[in-house]
């Protein structure tokens, strides 16, 4: 049990690392009282361009594949739980720590990236689908990333059952975390929702999108 909850508090910490935040606070921003206010990769284009969002999306999707990746491939010692379910539970630990940053009181971005970190490592295939679908999504929608995100997180517990059964190695834990991810996601992108049907969510290039009142310089 030691190692389980030390394995989880370390994803966590390294997941919650706000890679966007810092670069903002470089170029003298608070990205949270920019734009959306979102902590990621999409927040940091609209508020720096792609220099700096281009980096942030990379290290984002970095900390989620690292505790995955680490316990496949190091022996960590006795544990209640098999190693790849481990890896599966650092992943999500990871994921949760981007969405609820310690560091930032909570507060922080979608778990896109850093949850394409992780399933990138736990089940490569699945999350090549569901990179698919989001371009797909995104193309669709002429650049609409909230669309093409909500679209693979639902399809992410799919595509892992999915590539399982056609594998014959089925792995309900996984699938589990791969529906607790589409969960989270869903549930940080409510107010996506609430512009996507009032028809005023932004398109990734719009990056004149952010009122006036929400920009804010780091204090």
């Amino acid at each position: 049990m030691t190692t389980v909850v030390v394995v989880l508090a370390l994803s966590y910490l390294v997941g919650a690392v706000p890679w966007s935040w810092l670069f903002a606070r470089r170029a003298g921003l608070d990205l949270r009282h920019v734009g959306s206010g979102n902590l990621g990769a999409t927040n940091a284009y609209r508020a720096m361009g792609a220099r700096a969002a281009l980096p942030v999306l990379f290290l984002d999707i970095a900390k989620g594949a690292v505790a995955p990746l680490l316990i496949a491939r190091l022996r960590l010692g006795p544990s209640v739980l098999a190693p790849d379910v481990l890896a599966a539970w650092a992943g999500l630990a990871a994921i949760a720590g981007h969405i609820f940053p310690v560091y930032l009181k909570f507060r922080g971005g979608k778990g896109i990236a850093t949850a394409a970190g992780a399933f990138l490592v736990l089940s490569p295939v699945a999350c090549l689908l569901c990179v698919a679908v989001f371009i797909v999504a995104l193309v669709a929608t002429r650049g609409i990333v909230s669309v093409g995100s909500l679209a693979a997180a639902l399809a992410l517990p799919c595509a892992v059952y999915a590539v399982g059964a056609w594998r014959d190695d089925s792995r309900p834990g996984l699938v589990a975390v791969a529906a607790a991810v589409a969960i989270l996601v869903w549930s940080k992108h409510t107010s996506n929702l609430r512009r996507l049907v009032a028809g005023t969510e932004k398109r990734i290039f719009d990056r004149s999108a952010a009122p006036p009142t929400s920009v804010g310089r780091a204090r």
